[in-house]
């Protein structure tokens, strides 16, 4: 776009949105559209979606262990087997922890086989790793400082116990590995 008809009236609006909350937006001239997130604001065009996660439709079941390809990721589950001669060093640098914001490290006795991939739903409450008690998912994810366009986008690893995995940010407190000699699964989200 170009600053043709953009006027004075709409840079103090712009003004006014980035001394304001996150997660608001302005449609400007030439369809343009002005967003302020948490630390940052954005020009794009109205017509382009700015979450880089895709949509997701449903609730789909994970093959455990194995792969399960869902519109817009390549979900991988290995089970890792425990260290039967001692100490396993790298349980230290993985185990209930996320190696890096698309692959975790869970405690596959608690997690069981029956995961599933869906997306967030009205009511979901989430116990994030070092907390003791569940929030609502939603306050975690404006916690999280997840943008607000996102969070409909961002998948979560559910199992009948709860919502086990925000996929990118955090894995509840009950999933973390326990132990050197317990078995555990590695997920990995990949995107394609």
């Amino acid at each position: 776009g170009g600053l043709e008809d953009v006027e004075e009236n709409h840079i103090d609006a712009m003004a006014r949105l980035i001394a304001g909350p996150a997660g608001k937006s302005l449609d400007l001239p030439g369809g343009i559209r002005f967003s302020v997130g948490y630390t940052e604001a954005t020009l794009i065009s109205s017509k382009r979606d700015d979450c880089p996660l895709p949509s997701l439709e449903g609730e789909q079941p994970l093959k455990v262990p194995g792969e399960t390809l869902i519109p817009g990721w390549q979900i991988t589950a290995n089970l890792v087997k425990p260290k039967q001669d001692g100490l396993d060093p790298v349980f230290n640098q993985r185990a209930g922890h996320i190696l890096d914001c698309n692959t975790a490290v869970l405690d596959y006795n608690s997690v069981d086989e029956q995961l599933r991939v869906r997306s967030r739903r009205p009511g979901d409450r989430f116990q994030p790793l070092g907390m003791m008690k569940a929030k609502k998912l939603q306050d975690f994810m404006v916690d999280s400082k997840i943008p607000r366009g996102w969070r409909d986008r961002v998948p979560l690893v559910v199992s009948p116990r709860g919502i086990v995995w925000v996929v990118g940010w955090r894995i509840a407190e009950w999933a973390k590995a326990r132990g050197e000699r317990a078995q555990r699964l590695e997920l990995s989200f990949v995107r394609r």
